[in-house]
């Protein structure tokens, strides 16, 4: 499953993976993808230490996260999750439709 941070769900959120106000998570099915679930980001307004952290465990059963911008300690701790990063910007589609083809 894929992690796009986003604010109007259709654009990746253009600031920091745990500002934006929600998770979309899509699953890849066929060479396809499909939007599942639409999660809250309650840490959105938070400037906690380690943050990524808690963001993790909002969207830990996805593989993928497609963001615009992680922290350089966040993408260490993703990654030393077995977490794939691929920094996009743009339309949520768009952006899937190439990681797809590019799979």
């Amino acid at each position: 499953m894929i992690a796009v941070p986003t604010n109007d769900g259709i654009n990746i959120f253009s600031k920091m993976l745990g500002m934006a106000k929600y998770l979309y998570i899509y699953k890849i099915e066929n060479g396809t993808y499909r939007l599942i679930e639409k999660r809250n980001n309650p840490y959105e307004k938070t400037k906690q230490r380690q943050k990524t952290l808690d963001v993790y465990e909002i969207i830990k059963d996805c593989d993928i996260i497609v963001s615009e911008k992680i922290g350089k300690k966040g993408v260490k701790r993703l990654e030393d999750r077995g977490m794939k990063l691929i920094f996009r910007s743009g339309n949520i589609e768009e952006v899937l439709d190439e990681v797809i083809r590019n799979q």
